[in-house]
């Protein structure tokens, strides 16, 4: 077999399912060289990961693709969780999200798959089908990468950077030498995307929790429903001979009454995986998505977090590569993405444990927990956090306060940055603060108040001046209803807010004073 070397890209993506695509196709609209690709011949076709999350579809929305994802999934707008005898035990809706995309989206992962492939190719970057990674070596400056390409030879390229998001079998994870540590829960899950006639609401996701195991059932797109099952004293080789009726028949036993199923596209066994690589990043190689973590699917968190790993990522290559930025602004990579994959092991661990109860007592107590939650009003922050509205960095060495203790009640830095509505622009109209921001991969500076950006702002950085009075113009937004001002606590030194582009506060400080703010731009930002 021959050997051909490759003219270098910056960076190598290995693995093209949701999060290598959202990897890819930010860094190529940031302007990026970049390269993907897949030792798979073809895209699967299963549906896999069916859940989209509020705070992924605002990074969709960043990145000025959400409506692709928008007309083509299906909207959830609530969550029924039923005990046995069908009795309501939590029924929390999340049309109060405090965000534009207050639902879960239900849409297939070979569609989430072909919408951001699609995009990529629109950016001049094509997946290359059939070329496996084999291995790395990093010198200097460089990562040599050895792969195997669709006609069975070898060739060998240099890449600034190299992201594994080839699964949770990573080829480039066993390269780095890290493995997934953790444990395998004892039990076998069967999922299944079939059309169901019965008269529950389409917008929303039913939770079955009974003393023989329990059913998750959500909306798709194509009029399918996802179907998730646990089955007790069965192999997985059991497992694999189940047919539709025989999944009838287990939902039959648990809830009471049949539900007709029929027009299955896929039936597969599953087992369920609770590790974490102990690194997301050595030398310029990188893992994000499953190559890093696995988890329970409850909650549907997987996917999601992949795709915000991605995310993180990427907007940080993109900032070194373009000058703005140095190791240290890599490495908080593996502080805030592995910090947030470790926190959400150790939730969805426990809660796959408590859902797969079986004795009358746990299961007594379990719904009485369940039923109190809903009564004290803890819902809507469950649903904050299942839609990872509350990811935060608080920790990271790249985000900074300004001026400690100021501004009580006010968003800090490291948090999500708030979405506010009825603001005024040139024009007029009335839109959403994040919705100034679509499409644009920089940096936001919220200027509250009358003080003027600082003259030497880097060209990465753009300013949103936003008063409550005035007229509004090119960089000038009126906040008549006080909707942002109050979400961002401003007092009356004014205020000034740095979100990053994955739509985090950088920095926060009071406007009077932005000197801080030069500083964190230049220690985190510049080249020293």
């Amino acid at each position: 077999m021959s050997q051909t070397t490759s003219s270098p890209a910056d960076v190598l993506i290995v693995g093209a399912g949701p999060v290598g695509l959202s990897a890819a196709l930010w860094l190529a609209q940031a302007g990026v060289k970049v390269r993907i690709v897949d030792r798979l011949a073809a895209p699967m076709r299963q549906s896999r990961a069916a859940i989209i999350h509020s705070r992924t579809l605002e990074h969709f929305e960043r990145m000025g693709i959400v409506e692709d994802f928008l007309s083509a999934g299906v909207k959830v707008h609530g969550v029924n969780v039923m005990g046995e005898g069908n009795t309501t035990l939590l029924h929390p809706r999340l049309d109060k999200l405090p965000t534009a995309y207050p639902f879960m989206l239900g849409l297939d992962q070979s569609h989430t798959e072909a919408i951001l492939a699609r995009r990529l190719a629109g950016c001049g970057v094509r997946v290359e089908r059939g070329t496996e990674f084999l291995a790395y070596d990093e010198r200097d400056a460089a990562v040599s990468v050895r792969l195997r390409i669709a006609s069975g030879g070898l060739e060998a390229a240099s890449f600034r950077y190299v992201i594994g998001a080839d699964g949770a079998h990573s080829a480039v994870r066993a390269a780095m030498k890290l493995q997934l540590e953790g444990e395998t829960l004892d039990s076998v899950w069967i999922t299944a995307d079939v059309k169901i006639s019965w008269e529950r609401p389409p917008d929303e996701l039913f939770a079955y929790l009974g003393r023989s195991g329990m059913i998750f059932i959500a909306p798709l797109n194509d009029d399918r429903w996802r179907v998730i099952l646990n089955v007790s004293g069965m192999t997985m080789r059991d497992a694999e001979k189940l047919g539709l009726s025989e999944i009838e028949a287990i939902i039959q036993d648990r809830f009471g009454s049949r539900i007709p199923m029929y027009d299955p596209v896929w039936i597969s066994p599953f087992g369920i995986n609770t590790r974490l690589s102990p690194a997301m990043k050595k030398g310029r190689v990188f893992i994000a998505g499953d190559a890093s973590h696995v988890h329970s699917p409850v909650g549907g968190q997987g996917m999601n977090t992949g795709i915000q790993d991605a995310i993180n990522l990427s907007w940080k290559l993109a900032s070194v590569l373009h000058g703005n930025g140095g190791e240290g602004l890599l490495s908080s990579y593996q502080i805030e993405r592995h910090g947030n994959a470790r926190k959400l092991l150790e939730r969805v661990g426990p809660a796959t444990r408590m859902a797969d109860l079986h004795s009358s007592l746990s299961i007594e107590v379990r719904n009485h927990l369940i039923r109190f939650v809903g009564l004290v009003g803890m819902d809507n922050a469950m649903a904050e956090t299942v839609s990872m509205l509350n990811v935060a960095y608080r920790d990271s060495a790249i985000v900074e306060e300004g001026h400690l203790g100021w501004l009580s009640g006010a968003p800090h830095a490291g948090e999500r940055a708030p979405e506010a509505w009825g603001l005024q622009t040139r024009s007029g109209a009335h839109t959403r603060l994040h919705a100034l921001w679509k499409g644009d991969g920089r940096f936001q500076l919220l200027i509250f108040g009358n003080a003027l950006a600082p003259a030497d702002l880097p060209g990465f950085v753009r300013v949103i001046r936003i008063f409550r009075e005035g007229n509004a113009g090119d960089s000038v937004v009126i906040d008549r209803r006080g909707e942002a001002h109050k979400a961002y606590a401003v007092g009356k030194d004014g205020a000034c807010y740095l979100i990053r582009p994955d739509g985090i506060i950088s920095y926060r400080g009071i406007s009077s004073d932005m000197s801080l703010l030069i500083r964190h731009l230049e220690r985190n930002f510049g080249t020293e």
